[in-house]
């Protein structure tokens, strides 16, 4: 027999209903981005997002689309994110989408290009160092690749990274290391 204190079995909430709940009460607390607020986020991240995709692929051109694909994201989820959100999921969001390009046109091409005329390291006046850095950049795997640039050229930190990569951050540590290690190697290679 059943105590007393409890209501009767057709009242009773499943778990599942009760989280539900909890979960829209919670979220009713939470203040999404408004269209003013996108663009200001847009204004404030569209550099910075080129820039990344930009060492990422070497291409102005397919940095400018993945950039504008990441801001497009943003826009029809704006409702669903919060406007404190909003950097780390863009970088999510542009990483995510570089990689998923790189796998396509691997499997297109056989082969990643290397980093070609408009990336910002073809301002540099050593020609030499810059076609050998496009080289072994070209040379370390995805996830090497975007560890490096994340941490050495934009200056995120390691939880930043691990965040954005979706990986833990002794894995970022590791990934950091050995895209150095490999680095070194492959431009005394080229040498």
């Amino acid at each position: 027999m059943a105590p007393s204190f409890l209501p009767p079995k057709q009242h009773q909430f499943s778990k599942k209903k009760a989280l539900v709940q909890i979960f829209w009460v919670c979220c009713s607390f939470i203040e999404y981005m408004t269209d003013q607020e996108y663009i200001h986020i847009a204004q404030q991240r569209r550099e910075e997002l080129y820039r990344y995709a930009l060492r990422y692929t070497g291409s102005g051109d397919s940095a400018w689309d993945a950039t504008q694909d990441a801001l497009v994201t943003l826009w029809m989820h704006r409702e669903e994110i919060s406007p404190a959100l909003a950097k780390g999921y863009l970088i999510r969001v542009m990483y995510r989408q570089l990689v998923d390009d790189h796998r396509r046109e691997q499997l297109f091409k056989g082969k990643m290009p290397l980093l070609v005329g408009d990336t910002l390291w073809a301002q540099h006046d050593n020609w030499e160092l810059h076609d050998q850095l496009q080289q072994a950049l070209a040379q370390l795997t995805e996830q090497q690749r975007a560890v490096i640039l994340l941490k050495d050229l934009e200056g995120y930190q390691y939880k930043e990274i691990a965040q954005l990569t979706g990986l833990e951050e002794p894995q970022v540590a590791g990934l950091l290391y050995r895209a150095r290690v490999n680095l070194k190697k492959i431009i005394i290679a080229i040498k």
